[in-house]
């Protein structure tokens, strides 16, 4: 059975025989040197892993735990004005941190690229030192964006390249 493939140069099928697999050989239609690959094995099949149940589910329980706290980013209303730092209370400040404090920060965060698209370089310095008295929390919502293949709604007209090269601006001054 003759090896088909397309040439890389014209994109023409090309057929050759089992024995030039694994050679350089000519295109019969534009006459350049191309790789003819191996014949394919079918005898040769690549068997599948056993699936891990446990795995499975640790992978199942952080992906609902990272839906779960991208919904309470995604629907939080309570936003400090611009240039307010959160309210810190004795009590909320010793607690684990809350859904709303984890929302501040992603919001904090956006409101710092949306100012570095505007050019309102004061501004961003100012979101920037917000965000440097949790530099945990924050580090941890930069590095989610930037794994996000799609930026938040908010910052939609701002082009993704964009956004990950001011997140990567945030990440430095942290």
């Amino acid at each position: 059975m003759p090896i088909k493939f397309h040439c890389s140069h014209c994109g023409k099928m090309v057929k050759a025989p089992d024995e030039a697999g694994g050679k350089r050989g000519r295109c019969p239609s534009c006459k350049e040197s191309v790789y003819v690959p191996l014949p394919p094995d079918e005898d040769e099949a690549i068997p599948l892993a056993p699936i891990d149940d446990q795995q499975e589910k640790a992978d199942a329980r952080a992906r609902a735990e990272s839906s779960r706290a991208a919904a309470a980013l995604d629907h939080e209303d309570r936003i400090p004005p611009e240039g307010a730092m959160p309210s810190r209370t004795p009590e909320t400040a010793a607690a684990i941190p809350t859904v709303e404090a984890i929302a501040d920060v992603g919001k904090l965060i956006e409101r710092f690229v949306q100012a570095m698209s505007d050019s309102k370089l004061d501004h961003a310095d100012r979101i920037a030192n917000q965000l440097r008295t949790d530099r945990r929390r924050t580090k941890a919502a930069v590095q989610q964006l930037m794994l996000d293949e799609i930026p938040p709604a908010s910052l939609g007209d701002i082009p993704p390249p964009l956004v990950k090269g001011f997140l990567k601006n945030l990440q430095g001054r942290l």
